[in-house]
């Protein structure tokens, strides 16, 4: 009798073990370092209004979600003065670029709001390298690059300057941006000097 009750403890203890878990619960997904979208469509609160000169194209009418979750978000509608800067983890160049956009974001707080676009990627690997960069600004999400083909652009990183009205003064499609060059295309390009 002793020997079936061990045996039949062994039985409950081997079918308990059969779903592959450790019996814990299961791992959830790391939430995004991004900030919402939320105020994307307003301009930055202290951006003074600026006369630019020459005409600056419409942004493309694509609808992307943010990164973190909500409802999409027409690109169109961003309203700047902004930065947006299309990237993906897998992209060299991006990569060395991010911490630049994240301490332009940083500096230009509350007068030129900076947007990421992570492009043909996965979600899991631009978050991790977000986290690992510290990056922390708004990104929509865009796997199957609908931004990058109406744009025209055939690499990456592309940083787009967005005028109050929504309208694209200038598109870098080049060499990583640093600090200084950002800072200088910025001011050229949004009229938006950072000390």
């Amino acid at each position: 009798m002793r020997s079936l009750r061990v045996a039949a403890a062994v039985l409950v203890l081997a079918v308990a073990g059969c779903d592959g878990s450790d019996g814990s619960a299961p791992a959830a997904e790391p939430s995004p370092p991004f900030a919402d979208c939320a105020g994307l469509t307003a301009p930055p609160p202290s951006a003074a209004p600026v006369a630019l000169t020459g005409e600056g194209g419409p942004l493309p009418e694509v609808a992307l979600p943010c990164f973190t979750g909500g409802q999409d978000m027409v690109v169109s509608a961003i309203r700047g003065p902004a930065i947006v800067n299309l990237w993906g983890s897998w992209c060299g160049p991006c990569r060395e670029e991010l911490p630049a956009f994240q301490r332009f974001a940083e500096r230009a707080a509350g007068k030129v709001t900076v947007v990421g676009v992570d492009t043909r990627d996965s979600r899991s690997a631009a978050s991790s390298l977000a986290a690992d960069l510290g990056v922390t600004y708004p990104n929509l999400f865009d796997p199957s690059e609908q931004l990058r083909a109406k744009l025209g652009v055939t690499a990456l990183p592309a940083t787009l300057f967005v005028d109050r009205d929504g309208r694209v003064r200038h598109l870098y499609n080049s060499t990583a941006l640093d600090d200084a060059t950002l800072a200088t295309l910025a001011a050229r390009h949004l009229g938006v000097t950072l000390p």
